[in-house]
């Protein structure tokens, strides 16, 4: 018995992600027994293409379940499990695994006044929250997105796991927060990659309180904050300047001129260089 019989496809060692690791795997048709090690962190996988029959035993018994495009299992920090599975169909099988920080969970659980065995541990989860943030996760991984985005989302979706598995608990009191010093450190990094640690520092407070706190001042979640000013700031150098469009995602955080068109075109509804040619405002 061994580690994960799967072949790795792609990782976010290289992203720069702070508070979650997510990887894709091809899986073999058959996957005889083996164990997952316990590791500190809290493990999410999400099911990508293929159908399976899987079971584990945490114990003295196995236990089994249909696996299926969006079927979401969860093991919890410090718990090992023994798994094996067989194809159901003849789709190729691939998934999903997010470590999400044993220091994001800590400060989440922190914040609820909870424990690690609070948290889930389950073969399948029905929950369309936690395959919606999986799978933006997946795609966050395929376009190579920002360690800010990876992040918030991330922190989401551990709040939500806590939430959902303990009676109901109010959380401590969100600190006051100096909306005005956030955005105008957003203002100065612009061209950076901004991540949601630099900004919860810059409010003093834990990831947890600063977002909650930032989406009750603003209306708007850190990301798509930053977003709508970097577009802003997109906008006016197209007007005012003569840089090229890649010169502009450059100075506006975007390392990729396709993801800067793609989010410039949701924001104002255009192309970079029609707005540029058309003089749109």
């Amino acid at each position: 018995m061994s580690e994960l019989p799967s072949r790795l496809l792609r990782s976010s060692d290289t992203l720069g992600w702070r508070q979650v690791h997510a990887s894709t795997w091809r899986d073999p048709a058959v996957a005889d027994e083996f164990r997952r090690a316990p590791t500190p962190d809290l493990t999410v996988v999400l099911v990508t293409s293929g159908s399976y029959r899987i079971e584990s035993r945490g114990g003295g018994s196995w236990r089994g379940a249909a696996y299926r495009p969006g079927s979401v299992g969860i093991t919890a920090p410090g718990r090992g499990v023994r798994l094996r599975w067989r194809a159901a169909g003849p789709q190729p099988m691939e998934s999903l695994h997010l470590r999400l920080s044993a220091g994001l969970v800590r400060e989440t659980l922190s914040a609820y006044g909870r424990t690690p065995a609070d948290l889930p541990d389950a073969l399948t989860v029905n929950d369309d929250y936690v395959a919606a943030a999986a799978g933006a996760l997946a795609r966050a991984l395929h376009e190579s997105a920002p360690t800010l985005y990876a992040d918030s989302v991330a922190q989401g979706l551990v709040a939500h796991l806590v939430h959902r598995s303990v009676p109901v608990a109010r959380p401590a009191v969100v600190a006051s927060l100096d909306t005005g010093r956030v955005i105008e450190h957003m203002h100065d990094h612009l061209g950076d990659d901004v991540d949601l640690d630099a900004l919860a520092a810059v409010a003093a407070m834990s990831k947890f309180h600063f977002v909650r706190a930032f989406r009750a001042a603003t209306g708007l979640t850190p990301h798509r904050y930053l977003t709508m000013l970097r577009m802003r700031r997109a906008a006016d150098l197209l007007r005012t300047t003569e840089l090229g469009v890649r010169q502009v995602a450059y100075a506006c955080g975007y390392q990729s001129p396709s993801r800067f068109a793609a989010a410039f075109r949701r924001e104002h509804g255009t192309s970079p260089a029609l707005y540029r040619n058309f003089g749109l405002l």
